[in-house]
């Protein structure tokens, strides 16, 4: 059975009074015909206050220079073709706050009045989400690259360009960052072979180091990590790599003061074994006073502390020379 014409309408007004995207129709210079609800839950201006005139624009762009802005462009995409698609702008609502609204257009026949339907898509809290991202990704202390499946690098952040010396715009759309970064042949064979081999058993790597050459020719040592992203069958590579290079120089200061130290000590902490064993020995055999005795003892006493004034002393120095020592070593060094 075929719907009367006053149930159609009464299921169209349904539908527009439900949908969850902002939906108007207008006439003519942009007078409203129809307000549905999502457009007074986002706008915070009801039916009442809408439908019949074209002032509604003025609220919702109050800013002159803006809303002639946005006329203009409407009007350029209107000239060669009746209707726009994805056309994002921000609005201000009744309680003041700004919205980002994603208009999309259509022609309707309507008589011999024609219509215009609106679709606006309220994206404020994905745009919210996608800059939150976007600033995490950039203000990170670590390198971060997305690369599609043939190794395009598709995101390249702030870090990465500080660390490598290369741009987004060198980078970003291209591969060719890897033989940059790895301009030996044979070393970057090696990486690539290793890299498949993990890859290939666990389908990514974690703490993977490798030294790249910088754009200013310096060597750097990267420790990285990657993880697969995506859905829907489009998958994406996320590689994330932490500059350990002064981490690195630092536990090589660590192993050189360690070695340097136990040859300082080696010899001195031998003379004091030597000469404590002798005075041992010939306190067995009554040779010695007590008052040699003591005097021995006092004597490898002061090379004892003197010892350890040489060891505060060389730690210090390690300490206030290389700042990039790790905490807990730090902590030891200065104990």
């Amino acid at each position: 059975m075929e719907k009367t014409n006053e149930q159609k309408s009464s299921v169209e007004s349904g539908i527009l009074d439900n949908a969850l995207v902002m939906i108007a129709v207008l006439e003519e210079r942009g007078r409203i015909v129809s307000w549905n609800h999502a457009a007074e839950t986002i706008t915070g201006y009801s039916q009442q206050e809408v439908i019949g005139s074209n002032l509604i624009w003025k609220k919702l762009y109050p800013d002159k220079d803006y809303r002639t802005v946005i006329t203009l462009k409407i009007a350029g995409i209107l000239k060669t073709k009746n209707f726009f698609e994805n056309l994002e702008t921000t609005i201000r609502t009744r309680s003041g706050e700004s919205r980002t609204i994603l208009w999309n257009t259509k022609k309707i026949p309507s008589g011999d009045l024609p219509r215009t339907i609106t679709v606006g898509m309220d994206v404020t809290n994905e745009q919210e989400a996608m800059a939150f991202r976007g600033s995490i990704i950039d203000n990170a202390y670590v390198l971060i690259a997305v690369l599609g499946p043939l190794g395009t690098i598709l995101v390249w952040n702030k870090a990465a360009e500080r660390i490598t010396g290369y741009s987004p715009e060198e980078v970003i759309g291209r591969r060719d960052i890897w033989k940059k970064l790895y301009p030996d042949a044979e070393y970057r064979r090696a990486i690539t072979q290793k890299i498949s081999r993990i890859i290939f058993e666990s389908n990514y790597f974690e703490n993977l180091e490798t030294t790249i050459l910088t754009k200013s020719g310096d060597r750097r040592i990267i420790s990285w990590n990657t993880r697969q992203i995506g859905a829907g069958g489009i998958y994406h590579e996320i590689a994330i790599g932490r500059d350990i290079s002064e981490q690195r120089k630092a536990e090589e200061a660590l192993i050189a003061y360690m070695t340097e130290m136990t040859m300082r000590l080696k010899q001195p902490v031998g003379i004091i074994s030597s000469t404590l064993l002798e005075s041992a020995q010939m306190v067995r055999e009554g040779v010695l006073t007590t008052e040699e005795i003591v005097l021995v003892l006092e004597g490898q006493a002061r090379n004892a502390t003197q010892i350890a004034a040489n060891i505060q002393e060389f730690q210090t120095a390690i300490v206030d020379r290389d700042r990039s020592i790790p905490e807990a070593y730090r902590k030891f060094l200065e104990g």
